[in-house]
């Protein structure tokens, strides 16, 4: 039935003419959201900010999850007791099954099902699973996809950056050239001179044509997780501009308690412990949650170590850019007072113009080191 719901909403749209680029059905019912909001998301234009709603909208990962979690439940119900319960009837079907018989066939099956009765009998006498571990396993899952989609919309931005780094190569390499073959044809230079201009000229072509090829595989990566066909034309917004005023409130010994609370792995471990009946097994989860718990610190003071050094990289970029637009100036200056060629002051240009994508670039490294380390708090540190 949901099928053919689908089917007939996808034709209706299809005689409306609504055939644009736009997500895949919704995970959520029309009602979890104002009409204002799903609008935002049917749109044809992907914002930063709304990542995190496509994917748990979108997501055919997500909407799996959803699908199983919920055939968990079903099938197994939602404590650990239910759960083991479940795996008891199923070991008893399978000695039920259990014929009896002596011939040599019968007593194979036999064996077999024995086999698989006991293992399912073991498998209820062990079992650590509840409705709210398979919860919390996808909800991690869930977050580690947002961070893998702005991870994505922050690579296809540094990408297109370092195109206008390639490009602008290029365009000095083939003007390297052009000159090489004025000084060959005067003599003053050799033809390998001459060849090895040419293939600069071809490696950089080369290059670019890579990163082309790369950025096309992010953008159509970055679509897919978020519900779309690889080959649709959503636009792909701005990124938020960057605040280092979140740098200010970070505090890796007051964010430890929070991000303890939060982490997803610690969660599922602690709730194990909770389900554990022998005693092995629950000294074992006890090592595991001491660990889990030093091996969070650790990953939120790197984290926050990286968000540092990240900004003094920034800030260096920075400091760079300022010095070669000063430098272009006087450039400028020179080139107009005729004790610069032409070439020189456009070689300075080159150097202000990669100087200035460097320190963007460096600013969306920032960006992602301080995005990581709102998700360590957030529940998502390293804690193995």
């Amino acid at each position: 039935m949901k099928w053919y719901k689908m089917m007939t909403a996808a034709a209706l749209a299809a005689a409306l003419g609504l055939t644009g680029p736009w997500p895949a059905w919704a995970a959520s019912p029309e009602f979890a959201r104002t009409g204002e909001e799903w609008a935002k998301l049917r749109d044809d234009v992907i914002e930063y900010g709304e990542l995190a709603d496509l994917i748990h909208e979108y997501n055919a990962t997500v909407q799996n999850n959803q699908y199983d979690y919920q055939k968990f439940r079903e099938d197994y119900g939602d404590t650990n007791s239910e759960v083991a319960d479940a795996y008891y009837d199923l070991a008893q079907d399978y000695y039920n099954d259990m014929s009896g018989e002596d011939d040599a066939s019968s007593r194979m099956s036999d064996l077999n099902l024995q086999i698989l009765g006991d293992n399912m009998m073991e498998q209820a006498d062990e079992s650590l699973e509840d409705s709210k571990i398979y919860l919390l396993t996808y909800e991690q899952a869930e977050k580690n996809l947002v961070v893998t989609a702005q991870s994505k919309m922050i690579s296809y931005y540094e990408q297109l950056l370092k195109q206008q780094q390639k490009e602008a190569s290029l365009e000095e390499a083939k003007q390297d050239y052009s000159l090489a073959q004025v000084k060959y044809a005067a003599g003053t230079i050799t033809q390998v001179e001459v060849l090895s201009a040419q293939e600069a000229v071809q490696s950089a072509e080369d290059e670019l044509k890579q990163l082309g090829s790369e950025i096309r595989n992010t953008k159509e990566t970055l679509l897919v997780l978020l519900g779309w066909n690889y080959n649709d034309s959503p636009v792909i917004g701005e990124l938020p501009e960057l605040d280092m005023s979140r740098i200010d409130s970070m505090d890796p010994e007051k964010d430890l308690n929070q991000a303890l609370e939060n982490n997803y792995t610690l969660k599922i471990n602690r709730r194990k412990l909770e389900n554990a009946k022998s005693q092995t097994t629950s000294d074992s989860l006890k090592t595991a949650i001491a660990n889990n718990e030093k091996q969070i610190g650790a990953s939120l003071s790197s984290a926050y170590k990286s968000v540092l050094s990240a900004r003094i990289t920034y800030q260096q970029a920075l400091t760079q850019a300022q010095l070669e637009e000063t430098n272009t100036q006087i450039a400028a200056g020179k080139l107009q007072a005729g004790m610069m060629t032409r070439l020189e002051y456009e070689k300075q240009v080159h150097a202000r113009d990669n100087s200035q994508i460097t320190s963007k670039t460096a600013a969306l490294s920032l960006m992602t080191a301080m995005e990581n380390y709102q998700w360590a708090v957030n529940g998502l540190a390293a804690a193995e």
